[in-house]
C-alpha cells in the first residue's frame, strides 16, 4: 500500500523570495555616506564626514568604490523620492560631457550634494542643475558630479539597510 502525500504535507519548495533573501544576505554591502538633497531649500544636505553608520547590499553591476546616499527632499519625486537610496562610484571627480542631460550626484562649491538633472550653463565651469518639482538653478559651480548606478526605492530602501558596522 502507497501512502499519499497531502499537498500541505509536502516539504515546501524555495520561494523565489527566499532565493533572493538568501542572495542580499550573502551580497557585499557599501557605506551609506550620508544624505543627498532633492530640496530646493537645503534644509537637509549632505556635509563632508557625515556618516549615518548604515549599510547597504551592493547592487548588481556595482564597481569597487560604490557608496550610498539617502535622498531627502521632493524635487526629484517620481524618480528619486524622498528616502531612496542612490548609488554611485565615489569617485569625486569634475563633471564630464557624457554626464550632461542625464541624473547625476554632484556637489556644488557651496557644499551641497545634490541629485539633479545636469544641464550645460552659460559659460565654462557653469551648470544649470534641473529639478522634477523645483526651480532651475543656474550657473552653479560645482566640485564634482558622479553618475548614478543604481536608485532603490524608499520603500525597498527601508527593507535593506543595516545597522551599523
Amino acid at each position: 500500500m502507497h501512502a499519499l502525500i497531502a499537498e500541505d504535507d509536502a516539504p515546501a519548495a524555495p520561494r523565489e523570495a527566499d532565493i533572493l533573501i538568501a542572495h542580499w544576505t550573502v551580497a557585499r554591502v557599501v557605506p551609506v555616506i550620508g544624505w543627498a538633497g532633492a530640496d530646493p531649500t537645503g534644509a537637509r544636505l549632505f556635509a563632508h564626514g557625515q556618516s549615518p553608520g548604515e549599510l547597504a547590499p551592493l547592487p548588481p553591476g556595482s564597481r569597487r568604490g560604490a557608496v550610498a546616499l539617502r535622498v531627502c527632499g521632493q524635487s526629484m519625486r517620481g524618480l528619486a523620492d524622498d528616502g531612496a537610496l542612490i548609488y554611485f562610484e565615489d569617485q569625486r571627480t569634475p563633471p564630464t560631457t557624457d554626464m550632461l542631460g542625464h541624473v547625476v550626484v554632484l556637489e556644488t562649491d557651496g557644499d551641497e550634494v545634490l541629485v539633479k538633472r545636469l544641464l550645460r550653463g552659460s559659460g565654462p565651469g557653469l551648470f544649470d542643475l534641473e529639478s522634477l518639482d523645483a526651480p532651475l538653478r543656474a550657473d552653479v559651480r560645482l566640485r564634482w558630479a558622479a553618475h548614478i548606478t543604481a536608485i532603490i526605492p524608499p520603500y525597498q530602501a527601508r527593507r535593506i539597510l543595516l545597522g551599523a558596522a
